[in-house]
């Protein structure tokens, strides 16, 4: 069976380095017309940090291995990713939901060490495993129960047993992870660590301004974004002493988590009274049309 364990590994993971290329390819050809060019100054911001990064981090021999190629595509969803071979990609609206360097510096190094970490294979790896056993499990079920509408309804029953009680757990213990190893990247590049929890203080406050729905921790494939904050705030004292050991220049200025507090419930306010006054505006504006009509 060990023997079988590993040439399904191997197998797996030749494949997955194919599905990678192909993928690459995919989203190059996809985005090709939206890609900005290497002068453009939001490519060398990102271009800037990732060479920050990874060069404050090169003793890491899997951060040293990977040569960093630069995709920034200008379209307004919040996102970005590193492919395992070093192909990074970022939307320019991510750069505009961040508001300082600090707060990309962790989002990027946090994407980089998804990478490093190798998280793409294990989970690829995890999938195919527990797809190799499923398929034990139905040919058994098969054999003792050999009919069409079984089988359907328990390849169905497996589908989403394995979804929610393996694969979206352990996309969030990925995250989790990433979230630390990628803050320690930020503190080896004398980033402002504290500003990495308010990142996802600021997604949570504009998903609430917003009133978009939030779905369940469980049925999502990434911790929420309240957790996140609050993981990182743990995080962060470790985080602060390893930019000691490093000589990084110590922080100046208030906090950025107080400010954020602070400003928060204005923020709030401010964005409901905005709202409560597009919707008057717009009540007027139907009341004038109503009227010329008369």
């Amino acid at each position: 069976f060990s023997l079988i364990v590993f040439f399904y590994f191997s197998f797996t993971v030749c494949l997955f380095h194919m599905a990678i290329n192909q993928f690459l390819f995919q989203w190059m050809d996809k985005y090709e017309s939206k890609m900005l060019p290497e002068t453009d100054a939001r490519y060398q911001v990102v271009k800037r940090v990732v060479g920050h990064l990874s060069e404050s981090n090169k003793d890491i021999p899997q951060v040293s291995a990977l040569t960093w190629a630069i995709h920034v595509v200008d379209e307004p969803e919040v996102n970005a990713f590193v492919l395992p071979n070093g192909e990074v990609f970022v939307f320019t609206g991510l750069l505009n939901a961040v508001s300082d360097i600090h707060q990309l510096s962790f989002i990027l190094g946090h994407e980089i060490a998804h990478a490093v970490l190798e998280h793409a294979i294990e989970k690829a790896s995890l999938v195919h495993f527990l797809d190799f056993l499923s398929l034990i499990f139905l040919t058994m079920i098969w054999a003792i129960c050999p009919h069409d509408i079984l089988a359907v309804v328990g390849q169905r029953i497996q589908s989403k047993l394995q979804e929610f009680i393996f694969d979206r757990p352990y996309s969030r213990t990925l995250e989790t992870e990433a979230d630390k190893v990628g803050l320690q990247f930020a503190a080896k590049a004398c980033v402002d660590v504290r500003a990495s929890s308010v990142f996802w203080q600021r997604m949570e406050l504009v998903e609430t301004m917003k009133g978009e729905p939030r779905l369940p921790e469980w049925l999502s494939t990434h911790p929420s974004h309240e957790n996140r904050a609050e993981h990182l705030d743990r995080l962060i004292p470790e985080a602060l002493k390893i930019r000691e050991r490093c000589n990084c220049p110590s922080l100046s200025g208030p906090d950025p988590r107080l400010i954020f507090r602070l400003n928060r419930q204005h923020l709030l306010e401010s964005y409901r009274a905005q709202e409560s006054q597009n919707s008057t505006n717009q009540d007027l504006s139907k009341t004038e049309v109503d009227f010329s009509h008369t």
